[in-house]
């Protein structure tokens, strides 16, 4: 949409002859009121190299789901030391619950090892949902992830 020479209100294609804030008569004389498509989409192969790479929330919060526990949804996109963190933690936790399931519980080998697995897989799954309705993430770079 144009503006107003004068008073810089927003115009419409009808306020031509007449500024209906400031009451100027031609208020887009010596204004250029073409409009520019600014909706289209990105084409992603034809990206050069320098230019950023968007990163997808769907294809993060599918990592999440995944292979969460070994960080990858954050090194996916470019947080690096969150990655090695989320991944000695969820080892910590595997280790610790199979440690309480196997010597203090008295489980049975693999009830102490599928148990705990599956404990950090819920917890992943969770925190994919809580990022999942997350308004904004941004990645490593500052970019949004879409």
């Amino acid at each position: 949409m144009p503006n107003c020479r004068n008073c810089g209100a927003r115009l419409s294609k009808f306020d031509t002859d007449l500024c209906p804030v400031c009451g100027i008569k031609n208020p887009l004389e010596g204004t250029s009121s073409e409009t520019v498509e600014i909706t289209s989409q990105i084409d992603l192969s034809e990206m050069r190299e320098g230019q950023k790479v968007l990163r997808r929330r769907k294809k993060f919060i599918a990592y999440f789901f995944s292979l969460g526990f070994t960080g990858l949804p954050f090194f996916y996109i470019k947080k690096y030391i969150l990655g090695v963190i989320w991944l000695i933690a969820n080892l910590a936790v595997i280790g610790g619950l199979f440690a309480v399931f196997y010597c203090a519980a008295h489980a049975h080998i693999a009830v102490a090892i599928i148990v705990p697995i599956l404990i950090v897989y819920a917890i992943n799954a969770v925190v994919a949902l809580v990022y999942n309705f997350l308004p904004d993430i941004k990645d490593g770079e500052g970019e949004f992830i879409v």
